[in-house]
């Protein structure tokens, strides 16, 4: 579960950082993408997404509901803060985002396990 929360932790951060380095103008250090309100709810949908795909079995259920994190996340930040960047829209981009993420670190682990099984039949024939 933890390795899931870290996964989703780092690839919010480098979502948020892809989104916040569309707004922001030319010159902005990667420090300032960094400290941004988008970097600091992407990374919190990561985390809320990270605990969801533990406990979630099928990709498309994973998919669905890491989009409706995102946009309820960025919803709720757009009512606190008032930062207006169709909030909707983003938080289904940065869910759809993690939600690619977990299924190709799962599809990655199955080839994975899939060529070690290979090795292992080669080695023993």
């Amino acid at each position: 579960m933890i390795q899931k929360i870290l996964i989703g932790i780092l690839t919010g951060i480098f979502i948020g950082i892809v989104i916040t380095s569309i707004f922001a103008t030319r010159g902005t250090s990667l420090i300032d993408l960094f400290l941004t309100q988008i970097t600091a709810t992407s990374i919190v949908t990561g985390i809320l997404c990270g605990i969801y795909t533990h406990y979630s079995k099928t990709k498309l259920r994973k998919f669905i509901f890491s989009v409706g994190i995102g946009i309820i996340v960025f919803q709720v930040k757009y009512l606190i803060t008032g930062h207006d960047f169709n909030p909707p829209l983003m938080g289904a981009f940065v869910g759809a985002g993690l939600a690619g993420m977990f299924a190709a670190r799962r599809k990655i682990k199955k080839i994975s396990k899939k060529n070690k099984r290979r090795k292992k039949i080669r080695r023993a024939s």
